[in-house]
């Protein structure tokens, strides 16, 4: 079986990517189709404010009214355009979303944060080769898909060193029903797992390395709980993604864990599985 592992669109699907669809039997892409380039500037402004203590800005405060609502039109844009070409490469596709899906997906850990809109459900209901596992699973040639993908409060958030005066309260309250989640489906689930994350797991793929504008610079992006499902459950892989400045193979408590690189930048992986000995044969990356 060979698999197209992909991700981190970020509202560009190179065509060269689209051929390498055409060799596979199945796509699982890792999630953030929207997150276009124009939010940085938010994101790295937010993240400065949430360090110091400051309050944190809104997006319409950081680049003007007018600009967030078209912004946030490009950036719907970008997703139904990511989400229809993935559609219509006509392939079976197991997918997640990430962090930066806002309104994509029905986000479970806080009553707080509503992301899911209507105009979204209709677009999905059209996407007929696309099975959605963000919170879920699904079942392919006796092997099980497990997803899970949206916004999570990486590792470094809980650092008070880097954060003195955030609400740690909050955040491990939703890393708590997280983590409980992911056991739920894992429990439920009997059999071979494949283990598809948008964020990598602690101990891979994790280090921050952007030293342009932004603040954790060096620190951990990765999920604790991931790594320590990874060492319990010995799933057969993991995939992931978030993190743009990497693309390869490393092995977690002796478990591939697979970052297939950015889809923006070009990036992608080709995974050829052995459905006997269920074990991976080779990972060509796509650079």
């Amino acid at each position: 079986m060979k698999i197209l592992a992909i991700g981190d669109f970020h509202g560009k699907f190179p065509e060269r990517l689209k051929k390498q669809a055409q060799k596979v039997d199945l796509i699982i892409s890792v999630g953030d189709y929207t997150g276009i380039k124009d939010w940085r500037p938010i994101i790295m402004a937010r993240m400065r404010a949430s360090r110091v203590g400051q309050k944190i800005p809104k997006p319409a405060e950081v680049i003007g009214k007018k600009k967030f609502n078209e912004l946030l039109k490009k950036d719907f844009n970008a997703g139904k355009f990511i989400l229809t070409e993935l559609n219509n490469l006509g392939k079976k596709i197991f997918l997640i979303f990430g962090n930066s899906d806002d309104e994509w997906y029905k986000y479970l850990f806080d009553k707080k944060i509503n992301l899911l809109k209507k105009r979204t459900l209709n677009i999905i209901k059209k996407l007929k080769n696309i099975k959605i596992i963000t919170y879920g699973k699904v079942k392919f040639k006796a092997i099980n898909f497990i997803g899970f993908g949206g916004y999570m409060d990486i590792d470094s958030y809980f650092n008070k060193t880097l954060f003195k005066k955030d609400k740690y309260s909050k955040r491990t309250n939703r890393i708590k029903k997280s983590r409980k989640k992911l056991l739920d489906i894992i429990n439920k689930t009997r059999g071979d797992r494949v283990l598809i994350f948008h964020y990598p797991p602690a101990g891979a793929f994790d280090i921050i390395h952007d030293k342009t504008d932004n603040p954790l610079n060096n620190q951990s992006a990765g999920i604790s709980f991931f790594a320590e499902i990874i060492k319990k459950y010995k799933p057969l892989f993991v995939l992931c993604g978030h993190m743009h400045e990497y693309q390869g193979l490393k092995r977690l408590y002796g478990i591939p864990v697979i970052n297939p690189g950015a889809a923006v930048d070009g990036k992608a992986a080709i995974i050829d599985f052995n459905e006997e000995s269920k074990k991976i044969r080779k990972v060509q990356f796509i650079k």
